[in-house]
This record gives structure tokens, C-alpha cells and sequence, in this order.
């Protein structure tokens, strides 16, 4: 009776942040100093998609990018590293559904922007 305990407890326990983040996201705007602009036509059709096996994809304004990525759920941060240039940017896991996202980067002189992503259904 244990056992069933167990396995039912197990499928019916909530997806992790990880889990949420691996996979798809499309670009729906930015938040700065508490405003949500939408994206210019530029950004219109950026996306990033995140794989359980730590790597991504990533289209920013029509330019690819590929690396890996990792979460830190303690200090809810998400690295990405890029393959190409072996820079990483870390950000701030501001939310996270499994149809919406938002993280935030803050620059060296530390000024805040959040961008908003949507789970794209595919």
C-alpha cells in the first residue's frame, strides 16, 4: 500500500522550475521601470528554447545563438553560456508557469530590464 502511495504522490507532483524552462519561449515584450513595451518589429519574432539536456537555442532580432544553460533554483538565477564566444549572461528568474516566463538582466551600471516570454505550443 506504501508503494501506491508513492508512485501516485510522484505523478501527480508539480513540475520543477527546470522542467518548465525546457522548452520553447517567444518574446512578448520588456519591462522597464515597471512598463511592459511590446517588442519592436526587430524583436517581433524572437524566441529561445531551452533543453532538458542543458543546452539552448537562441533568436535575438534574426541572429541564432546556441549554448548551454543552467539553473541555480536557490538563488533562482539562469546562466546561459554561449558556445561561440564562451560569454555567459545570468539572469534573474523573476516567474515561471508553464505558460509564462520572466527574467530579468541587470547590467554592469545596474539598470533592471525584465523580458516577458510566452510557451509556444507546438
Amino acid at each position: 500500500m506504501l508503494f501506491f502511495f508513492f508512485i501516485s504522490t510522484k505523478s501527480f507532483s508539480q513540475p520543477t522550475q527546470k522542467d518548465l524552462l525546457a522548452q520553447k519561449w517567444k518574446f512578448i515584450g520588456i519591462e522597464e521601470f515597471g512598463v511592459v513595451h511590446p517588442p519592436d518589429s526587430s524583436k517581433k519574432n524572437d524566441w529561445f528554447q531551452m533543453k532538458a539536456d542543458g543546452t539552448y537555442e537562441w533568436s535575438q532580432s534574426g541572429k541564432k545563438s546556441t549554448g548551454t544553460w543552467k539553473l541555480n533554483e536557490a538563488a533562482k538565477t539562469v546562466v546561459f553560456t554561449d558556445d561561440k564566444t564562451k560569454k555567459s549572461l545570468s539572469y534573474n528568474l523573476k516567474s515561471i508557469t508553464a505558460a509564462d516566463l520572466t527574467i530579468e538582466y541587470q547590467t554592469p551600471d545596474l539598470v533592471r530590464t525584465r523580458y516577458r516570454y510566452q510557451a509556444v505550443k507546438e
